[in-house]
């Protein structure tokens, strides 16, 4: 008789209390936190639908009826300019069968569902309905396509499906970003390039390798971090997040200056960068003369959209050879990218492996290790060390 294969049944508790401990004395997020369906369902629940997340930058939506439509945590929605001027943020999807009634991007004066050619304002509200007037107390006042709260800072356009959550002002102030990055000014710059992609890994492995100070030397040796000071990088925690005022090299090949100083950062000194968490997925890059924020919206557990934004003052369109230059910092932004992506693949096959153990954190991961245990703050409270597998589906 043939014995039967042992399989060894799954823990019935997740413990993640190896994380909770000070920063010389703690492990890593246990591999489930980056492959679990449930978690990444909660993840959607309680940060992605609650928190404030960006979606772009007011200059793409210049004229009345110039909309973009998106999906955020498997949500549609899309993003329009109406006839007044304001920027509203609608959920996509048809009052009658849920169809979504706008893809892409471009300029409209009104969204037809392509389906039954049910017609919306760009104000969200119900234009035409064919047959409805057959469908005895139809509403036609309240019949119109969901809206999503909406809000700007610094020219970046947030979204929030939440409509109990505090305003974006509060959750910039929390951490302190109004207070400690206002002097960057984005909203005095214009977007130049927008480079999204899809990554084969979890959502948290873009912020967490976007604040890995470890790694820079080794997988950028090559672009920009043989100039890097790892070593003494100074990452000032707040709240939920963090930021930190550095030397680097600008971003560019070989660090070569292509652009004067914006004019608000001529008193920084002349290898100044700066940089910022906002949570849930917001990372910003700033040198003198560009401003360069990565944006994280999670798809599925292991798959990832990352948009990365070029923005420059007005003046710098104007200068002579500008789109030569620019070019140059098109390509060099897409290297960086690019030397991580097949590192963030490897990092979500192996915590997917069983033979995976959470490693220690070392000093240089200060900024992963405060930014997990205020995501494990949000997700579960800041006594929590460990939740129950059997009820994660449950609560998610």
């Amino acid at each position: 008789m043939t014995a039967a294969t042992h399989r060894p049944s799954a823990p019935t508790t997740l413990d993640f209390s190896g994380i909770r401990a000070d920063l010389l004395h703690a492990r890593h997020l246990p591999g489930r936190f980056y492959t679990s369906p449930e978690i990444f369902e909660l993840e959607i629940e309680r940060l992605f639908l609650r928190e404030w997340i960006c979606v772009g930058r007011v200059e793409q939506y210049q004229k009345a009826g110039d909309y973009r439509a998106l999906r955020i945590a498997n949500e549609p929605l899309v993003v329009v300019r109406d006839e007044q001027g304001n920027l509203n943020a609608f959920a996509n999807v048809c009052a009658h069968r849920g169809v979504e009634v706008v893809t892409g991007e471009g300029n409209v004066d009104r969204f037809t569902c392509p389906y039954h050619a049910w017609v919306y304002k760009l104000d969200g509200t119900l234009a035409g309905a064919p047959y409805s007037k057959d469908v005895e107390g139809f509403d036609w006042k309240s019949c119109r396509l969901p809206r999503l709260r909406l809000d700007t800072w610094g020219g970046y356009v947030f979204v929030n499906f939440d409509p109990d959550a505090a305003e974006l002002g509060a959750f910039l102030d929390d951490d302190r970003i109004r207070e400690v990055a206002g002097f960057l000014h984005p909203e005095r710059t214009r977007l130049a390039d927008e480079y999204s992609f899809e990554v084969d890994c979890n959502w948290k492995f873009i912020p967490e390798n976007l604040m890995d100070m470890y790694h820079v030397g080794v997988i950028h040796a090559k672009s920009f971090g043989a100039y890097f000071p790892v070593k003494n990088f100074d990452y000032r925690l707040t709240k939920w997040g963090y930021h930190a005022e550095y030397e680097s090299l600008t971003m560019a090949p070989d660090g070569a200056r292509l652009f004067e100083t914006m004019e608000w950062l001529k008193e920084k000194p002349e290898y100044f960068a700066f940089t910022f968490f906002f949570r849930p997925g917001f990372n910003m890059f700033a040198r003198p003369d560009m401003l360069q924020p990565w944006i994280t919206h999670p798809i599925s557990p292991n798959k990832t959209r990352v948009t990365i934004y070029t923005q420059y003052p007005e003046g710098h369109f104007s200068m002579p050879a500008f789109a030569q230059k620019h070019d140059l910092v098109k390509e060099f932004i897409r290297l960086v990218a690019n030397e991580d992506l097949a590192m963030l693949r490897s990092l979500q096959n192996g915590v997917g492996s069983r033979a995976f153990v959470p490693g220690p954190t070392v000093k240089l991961e200060k900024a992963i290790h405060h930014m997990l245990n205020r995501y494990l703050d949000r997700m579960f409270g800041p006594e929590a060390k460990a939740v129950d597998a059997a009820e994660l589906a449950g609560r998610a």
